[in-house]
């Protein structure tokens, strides 16, 4: 398979520059020489991230290319999907906003698109021909570098809230982990306050706590677990997240370590995992 990767273009099987007009408005040129050494019955897979509306025109940019070019089998890998959490009407007077994004993408005809851990099961339902890539590989490897660094603890993985319930369920599983601690909180869907953290577990004494999430956005639901599992004894809590976007600063209050990929940006403070090596 052939890769137009704009994630890290050094790895690109095919040359291009990127550009934005004046106006906003992204823009690609493709070499190409590049384009007609490939094999065009060949499948050629574009790797993105679509972190915002100029990415989702770049990605539709390059397939239209592509369709000039002639090759048949197209497919998107992307990294992160914009929208993803807003998976429903959250309230009166606002959008559907990944019914959007997915309708757009839908246009487009991609003969297959696969997306890194989206938020939940809504996306791949939106979104024709496409298939959810979990985030199993890269909890692994998150676990095995913090092993690796501190030694062989006592620990348990962490659900945050209900949402991430079923998600954590299937990669004990896969990573054959029987101790599970469920938290849930509380939300303000008008004012998006969070309160009143919980956990079905009572004694954590001496454990290192693992809560595995999709997205840290401003962490404000990881810093409030964390300041609960502590107060159960926990020793230390590790967050593992597949987006990072730490819009309030990739420091959060109670949380000693923090693994990530660079599906949204390139991380500095935290460990980050090149999101390609999933893809």
């Amino acid at each position: 398979m052939h890769t137009i990767n704009l994630l890290y273009p050094q790895k690109s099987d095919v040359s291009f520059s990127t550009i934005t007009f004046p106006d906003g408005q992204p823009h690609i040129k493709m070499d190409v020489q590049s384009l007609d050494r490939l094999d065009k019955k060949a499948p050629i897979r574009l790797l993105s991230r679509i972190a915002n509306p100029a990415d989702l025109m770049l990605v539709l940019f390059i397939k239209n290319t592509l369709d000039y070019h002639e090759f048949e089998h197209i497919e998107l890998h992307i990294a992160y999907l914009m929208a993803a959490r807003m998976d429903r009407v959250m309230t009166g007077g606002e959008p559907f906003s990944l019914k959007v994004v997915a309708a757009v993408l839908n246009q487009a005809n991609f003969k297959k698109i696969r997306i890194f851990d989206p938020h939940s099961e809504v996306a791949t339902a939106l979104i024709d021909r496409s298939y959810i890539v979990t985030n199993h590989s890269f909890v692994k490897d998150a676990l095995k570098s913090y092993f690796e660094k501190n030694g062989q603890e006592s620990f348990c993985l962490v659900s945050p809230d209900a949402g991430a319930l079923k998600k954590i369920h299937g990669l004990a599983q896969f990573l054959n982990v029987e101790h599970l601690v469920e938290c849930m909180k509380e939300r303000d869907v008008k004012t998006g306050i969070l309160t009143n953290f919980t956990t079905t577990a009572n004694n954590l004494d001496g454990l290192t706590c693992f809560i595995v999430d999709d997205i840290c956005d401003g962490g404000g639901t990881f810093i409030g677990t964390a300041a609960m599992l502590k107060s159960k004894g926990a020793s230390k809590v590790v967050l593992i997240v597949s987006h990072g976007i730490f819009s309030k600063g990739e420091k959060l209050e109670g949380i000693d370590e923090i693994f990530s990929t660079d599906s949204f940006r390139g991380l500095e403070g935290v460990h980050c995992f090149e999101v390609g090596d999933y893809l």
